[in-house]
């Protein structure tokens, strides 16, 4: 098929399908993935429940020293100079929801997490593969999509809408703090105006786009990390390619979603 796109419409063809048939792959292993998970009467699995819990604890507590940092330094940057700067027009409470709520917050969230998670859950999936440890496992009758897949993308799932909340919470406060040191007392008065304004459907869409991207970070960091062969040399070319197909696909997903918010 991707050859007959090449001869039709050359390169750009060519790169379209095969980006249609990643999409496609990645959708399906995610769907057998949460099939297998479900398919269990409760939806915690007993054998999976610790790989699950270690899981959020690596992903999202772990990582709320560097989120408190780096939403601090957020914080100054953005948000104090959103007060600063759109005060006088009164746009500043519409520009810190869209702006740090919905765009900042969770792609800042999300690089965190790609930093600190798709990398560790594609090289030790990827290990696990190239040093037979999954085929074992699945010699013995063991599910890995139990056991082993479905509760890291569970994990990094939750784990990133808990951290972009902490993060946008952080980014918010240090910013109208500062605003509120630095330039006038006033800008106190920006904590009740941000909650006065919150509508239900800008809360659920800050779920629904959080859970969108920890899904999938999850989801590909483990399909790369189960493409692994028989080569060392593929898991850190896996690692790149994951990271690199993660970004890409968020973005995707960020311009899909403000799309429908501008239609």
């Amino acid at each position: 098929m991707s050859q007959v796109f090449n001869s039709i419409f050359g390169w750009p063809g060519s790169f379209v399908i095969r980006r249609l048939d990643y999409l496609v792959n990645v959708t399906t292993f995610v769907c057998f993935v949460l099939r297998d998970w479900f398919a269990r009467a409760g939806l915690i699995y007993r054998y999976s429940y610790r790989p699950l819990i270690t899981q959020i604890i690596f992903t999202g507590v772990d990582a709320l020293p560097t989120v408190v940092f780096l939403g601090f330094i957020t914080g100054f940057i953005l948000t104090f100079r959103m007060i600063e700067l759109f005060d006088s027009v009164g746009d500043a409470v519409t520009m810190l929801q869209y702006m740090i709520g919905l765009e900042i917050g969770p792609m800042m969230a999300a690089i965190i997490l790609i930093s600190r998670t798709a990398s560790a859950i594609t090289v030790d999936i990827g290990n696990m593969k190239l040093h037979k440890e999954i085929q074992s496992l699945e010699l013995m009758g063991v599910d890995i999509n139990e056991t082993l897949i479905a509760p890291r993308i569970l994990g990094v799932t939750i784990s990133q809408v808990v951290v972009a909340v902490y993060f946008t919470f952080v980014t918010l406060a240090s910013g109208i703090l500062l605003s509120g040191l630095l330039i006038s007392p006033d800008h106190y008065s920006y904590f009740l105006k941000l909650a006065d304004s919150a509508e239900p459907m800008m809360l659920l869409l800050f779920v629904v786009k959080n859970m969108l991207f920890g899904l999938t970070i999850g989801t590909v960091s483990c399909y790369h990390g189960l493409s692994v062969g028989t080569s060392a040399t593929e898991v850190p070319q896996q690692t790149q390619r994951a990271i690199v197909s993660i970004l890409i696909m968020l973005f995707i997903i960020d311009s899909v979603i403000v799309m429908v918010l501008l239609s």
